[in-house]
This record gives C-alpha cells, sequence and structure tokens, in this order.
C-alpha cells in the first residue's frame, strides 16, 4: 500500500485478511505514516492471526501465564536465553526500556520464566546500581552505547536489542560491546544477535497460528 493510505482502506484490508480462510497470519510493519492510528489498526487483527503477538488479546494471555502468540522480539530473546543453558528462576532480571513492542512483554516473558523482574524506564532513578546487579539484562531504548560496559555485572548474561547507525556509518547497540564482551556471560552481537531471532519467531507464529487456528 502506499503511504498515503487511509485508515479506512487499511481496516478494510485487515477485514479482508481477517475472513481469507487462506492468510494465517497478518503483519503490520510499523511505524505506520502520520494520520494512521497504529492501536486501531493492531486491535482490527484478529488475535488468532496476530503473528507479531501485539493485540491486547495476545498479550494479556501472557499476563495471565496462558500464552497464545507471543510478541516476536521477546520470544526470540527467550530462546536465546535458553540457548545458553544457565537456569534462569530466580536471577535478578533488568529490563532497560519499556516499551510496549519489547521492554513490557518482555516483563511478562522473564517472570513467567520465574526470574525477580526490575523494569528501568525514563524516570528510574539510579540506572547505573539496578544495571550492576543484573544477572540478566534486556537494554532496548535505541541509543547508541547507552549502557557502559563497565556496569555490566561479571558473567551477566546480556541481550542487546538495540540497532543505531553512527557518524561513522556503522551499527551499533545499546550496550557498549568492546568492554561489556569482557565482563558478560553472554552477549549478543548488533547486528545479528536480537534481529534474525526476532524474523525466527515470526515465522514460528505463522506457523503456529496454523496448525492451531487454522489447519
Amino acid at each position: 500500500l502506499p503511504s498515503d493510505t487511509s485508515e479506512e482502506t487499511l481496516l478494510k484490508l485487515v477485514d479482508e485478511l481477517n475472513d481469507d480462510k487462506e492468510i494465517d497470519g497478518i503483519l503490520v510493519q510499523l511505524p505506520l505514516p502520520a494520520g494512521l492510528n497504529a492501536e486501531r489498526v493492531l486491535e482490527r487483527i484478529h488475535p488468532h492471526k496476530d503473528v507479531d503477538g501485539f493485540h491486547p488479546y495476545n498479550i494479556g494471555r501472557l499476563a495471565q501465564r496462558i500464552p497464545a502468540l507471543r510478541p516476536c522480539t521477546p520470544k526470540g530473546i527467550m530462546t536465546m536465553i535458553e540457548s545458553t543453558k544457565r537456569p534462569v528462576k530466580g536471577l535478578d532480571a533488568v529490563i532497560v526500556g519499556a516499551s510496549n513492542i519489547v521492554g513490557r512483554p518482555m516483563s511478562l516473558e522473564l517472570l513467567l520464566a520465574g526470574c525477580t523482574v526490575t523494569t528501568c524506564h525514563k524516570f528510574t532513578q539510579d540506572l547505573k546500581s539496578h544495571v550492576q546487579r543484573a544477572d540478566l539484562l534486556v537494554v532496548a531504548v535505541g541509543k547508541p552505547n547507552f549502557i557502559p560496559g563497565d556496569w555490566i555485572k561479571p558473567g551477566a548474561i546480556v541481550i542487546d536489542v538495540g540497532i543505531n547507525r553512527v557518524s561513522d556509518g556503522s551499527l551499533v547497540g545499546d550496550v557498549e560491546f568492546d568492554k561489556a564482551k569482557e565482563r558478560a556471560g553472554w552477549i549478543t552481537p548488533v547486528p545479528g544477535g536480537v534481529g534474525p531471532m526476532t524474523v525466527a519467531s515470526l515465522i514460528e507464529n505463522t506457523l503456529e497460528a496454523y496448525v492451531k487456528y487454522h489447519s
């Protein structure tokens, strides 16, 4: 669709895709152009076709510990954490960033996994002290090298969701990687870390939508 598509046209297309039995998943590329209400559009998608996992129904299921289609980035992050083989029950988990896409659903995923979860946001005081005690740190703020590497607790699992282009044209994360990697037990690179897992989770959600709801 062109960028000047009206909201009514977009909603009509969502309705058609909802009714199409050949379609198993619907994904809306965010952010939407100015003038389009993302909340209204996302809520129009049938929860069983919401492969991004953003519909209030799917977030609510996750909050009630009965997940259905889970938000892709947090789901991919959980897969990465599980791959470390480190038990996470009881770990102090700190999330920096409280967005609807990553931070908030990530806190629900980590609660479900048995972590003690702290979510830091723009009003958080003494961010450094929270980060320094994190056994498991997830950072998603969209600011290059926002978390100094020497804040990282030795042996911590560090998940860097940010991807930022800096003045020399290179891509960096929200964590000061070169210093952090000397302290962390596990740390994701940028690029090539969380991004591919988000895509894999989207494909997994689409398959799950087909198997559970449409086959």
